[in-house]
Formats: C-alpha cells, sequence, structure tokens
C-alpha cells in the first residue's frame, strides 16, 4: 500500500512538473533540459520492459510449481491407497495367522487323542496277545471266520497308524503356513513403514512449494504493482518531453532573436564547491542508490556539504535555466558558449534566474537534496555539444 501511494505521489508530482514548466513557458522565466528528460524516458522505458520481462519469469516459474504440486497430489492420492491397503492386508494377515494358530492347536490335540488311543490298542494288545489270540482261535466256529477277525486286526492297526500319519503331515502343514503368514506380515510392515516415510517426505515437499507459490504471488503481485506505476511514471514523463521539445523549440526561436555570441575561451574552470573536495559518487555507471535492480548512468559527480553551502559558478556565462525539476530538484545550467554548459543539481535555494549573466566564482544557490536526492550534496555535470563529459577532466579540487 505504502508503494502504491509513493507511486501516485510521484505521478502527481510529475503531472505538477508539467504545468509548472507549461506556466515557465508561458512567462518566459524558464528553459529545459530536454536531453535530460529524454534520457529519464529512455531509463524508464528500460525498466518498464525489465519489470515485464521479470513478471513473465515469475509467471512461467509459477505455472511449473503448480504442475508439479498436481504431480505431488496424485502421489500422494497413491500413497495415501497404498498405505490404506497395506494397513488392510496386515489386518487379514494377522487374521489368518490366529485362524492358523487356532488350527494348529486343533491339530495338535487330534494328533495327541489319535497317539493316546493307538497306545492303549498297542498296551492291549501287548498285554493280553497270547489270550487274545487263542481266544479268538477257540471262539471262531470255523477258519473263514478266524481268517476274518485276524484281518479285522490287522486293519485296525494299519488303521491308526495312516491316522497319525495324517494328522502329523496335516500339523507341519499349518506349521508352514503359519511360518509363511508371519514372514509375510513382517514384509507388509516393511513396506507400510517405507511408505510412510515417503509420504512424510512428500507432504514436507508439497509444503516446501505451498510455500513458494504463495511467494510467487507476492512477488508477482509486486511486479504488476510496479508495471502499472511505471506506466503511469512514462505517460506522464512523455508528456513533460513533449512540453520540454516545445519549450526547447520556442527558446531556440527566443534564442536567434536575442543572439549573445557567447564564445569560451577555454579558461580554467573553478571547483563549484569551494572548500569541500570530496567526490561520492564519480561520472559513468554506478548501482542504484535508491535501492533498484541494475545499474544506471551517473552523468556527473557527486560532492557531499552541509545544507546551505555556497555553490558558485564554475566559469562564466549566462544562465540558461533556474528551476525545479522532480529529478533535478532545484537546479541551474550555465551557458559558456561553443554548446558547453555546466549543470548544478539538487540545490536547496536558487540565487540566480535565467538569463542572468555570471563570472566564475559567483554564488549561484546553496546545497540541499531536492529532487531524488539521498543527501545533501551537489551534483555537478558539464555538457558539450549537447552530451554531458566527464566534469573531472575539465576542473579539479
Amino acid at each position: 500500500m505504502k508503494n502504491k501511494i509513493k507511486g501516485i505521489l510521484r505521478v502527481l508530482l510529475i503531472f505538477a512538473v508539467v504545468f509548472y514548466v507549461s506556466l515557465a513557458l508561458g512567462k518566459q522565466n524558464y528553459a529545459a533540459s530536454l536531453e535530460e528528460e529524454k534520457k529519464k524516458q529512455q531509463e524508464m522505458q528500460q525498466e518498464l520492459k525489465n519489470t515485464q520481462k521479470y513478471l513473465k519469469e515469475l509467471e512461467k516459474l509459477k505455472g511449473d510449481t503448480e504442475a508439479y504440486i498436481k504431480e505431488l497430489d496424485v502421489r500422494l492420492t497413491q500413497l495415501t491407497d497404498n498405505i490404506f491397503t497395506l494397513e488392510r492386508d496386515i489386518d487379514t494377515t494377522k487374521a489368518d495367522i490366529e485362524a492358523t494358530k487356532l488350527d494348529i492347536i486343533k491339530a495338535k490335540a487330534e494328533v495327541n487323542a489319535q497317539y493316546a488311543t493307538m497306545k492303549l490298542r498297542i498296551k492291549y494288545m501287548y498285554e493280553n496277545g497270547e489270550s487274545s489270540y487263542l481266544d479268538m482261535i477257540l471262539g471262531s466256529e470255523n477258519m473263514g471266520e478266524l481268517l476274518t477277525r485276524a484281518e479285522y486286526l490287522s486293519q485296525i492297526t494299519a488303521y491308526d497308524r495312516a491316522q497319525l500319519e495324517k494328522l502329523k503331515v496335516a500339523k507341519e502343514q499349518l506349521d508352514a503356513r503359519e511360518a509363511s503368514l508371519v514372514a509375510k506380515e513382517a514384509e507388509l510392515e516393511a513396506l507400510l513403514v517405507e511408505t510412510q516415510e515417503e509420504q512424510k517426505a512428500t507432504e514436507v515437499l508439497m509444503a516446501a512449494k505451498k510455500e513458494s507459490m504463495s511467494g510467487f504471488d507476492s512477488q508477482i503481485s509486486e511486479q504488476e504493482a510496479a508495471e502499472k506505476e511505471l506506466q503511469a511514471e512514462l505517460k506522464a514523463q512523455k508528456a513533460i518531453v513533449a512540453e520540454l521539445e516545445e519549450i526547447e523549440r520556442k527558446r531556440k526561436e527566443e534564442a536567434l532573436k536575442n543572439q549573445l555570441n557567447l564564445t569560451y575561451d577555454g579558461g580554467k574552470m573553478t571547483w563549484p564547491l569551494p572548500g569541500y573536495s570530496r567526490i561520492s559518487s564519480y561520472f559513468g555507471y554506478r548501482s542504484n542508490p535508491f535501492g533498484g535492480s541494475g545499474r544506471e548512468y551517473h552523468n556527473g559527480v557527486d560532492l557531499p556539504a552541509p545544507r546551505g553551502t555556497k555553490i558558485v559558478a564554475a566559469y562564466d556565462g549566462q544562465v540558461a535555466w533556474s528551476y525545479y525539476s522532480n529529478s533535478a530538484g532545484n537546479w541551474v545550467g550555465i551557458d559558456h558558449g561553443n554548446e558547453i554548459y555546466t549543470v548544478y543539481m539538487h540545490m536547496s535555494k536558487r540565487l540566480v534566474s535565467e538569463g542572468d549573466t555570471v563570472k566564475k566564482g559567483d554564488v549561484i544557490g546553496l546545497v540541499g537534496t531536492t529532487g531524488r536526492s539521498t543527501g545533501n550534496h551537489l551534483h555537478f555535470g558539464i555538457r558539450k555539444n549537447g552530451s554531458y563529459v566527464d566534469p573531472l577532466k575539465w576542473v579539479a579540487p
């Protein structure tokens, strides 16, 4: 919200400058730096282009992240289904194990019962073997009956042994089944733990990706707001350039009528801020002092000094302009002839007006921090043939 308010204020300030410059034109009291404002327009256009490019990149990253989150959703659903199935299979296997244990207990009981019955028969036959056979012989009415009884006793013995072997085999099969079910349960439990760990890891990744999505939404919202703000500022800047082009056209017409024939004689310029020689920012490209991304072109040198420090003209000439700009603040341009101008920005107060004649060393203003500035200082520049040049090749502290 603060950025939005600041953007609105900047746009309003730009339109105020347009109105102010237009008013100045009507009174023929001020001139304009058309080149400076055109350069600002180019910088704004580039910044808008960079913002739009970054916005597209954010949208793509957001789209990629959304697609990945959908994949994670599908994977989580699969893992949840797998866990549900594994837990159900484990419960079923446990129930089978319990049922098998009961069958084993029952089989053991049957084996023991059959074994006990067989032992009783064997014991009986051992203890009463001779008398039993004698009774069987004496009690038989004929040979056929005798053979029948003997065969019956043999069948009973064979039956007991067969039943006992059958029960033993059944018990062994149940034991093998129980061992297999126990192994299966252990395998299912291990698979369940592995699946649950994968589910946890996927949930953590999902949370991180959703947090990234939130960050993308926030950045996209900020960039969209910045894009709108830049578009509004660029629109206002174009209006300023149009006004300044008209001012420049009329200024040139006026200059032709009132030709002063200024000629720079090549003399040595004086330092514009006597007693303050420190330079905080040099001519050329530098990082943005206002915290923006990328680098910006600095068309002069910055000389820090306390507010109210006197600023002097670097050389003889005529004041070409003296007015307030939203970027340069209170600023003055002095024409020295031969398309050479000295420029003084961010003054707290201007002490000369357009058209004034000045001599080298005359006080033309006071140090301040008006316009687009981060602290009290003088921005000093030199223009030759319409382009800014390094002032330190012309003047030294």
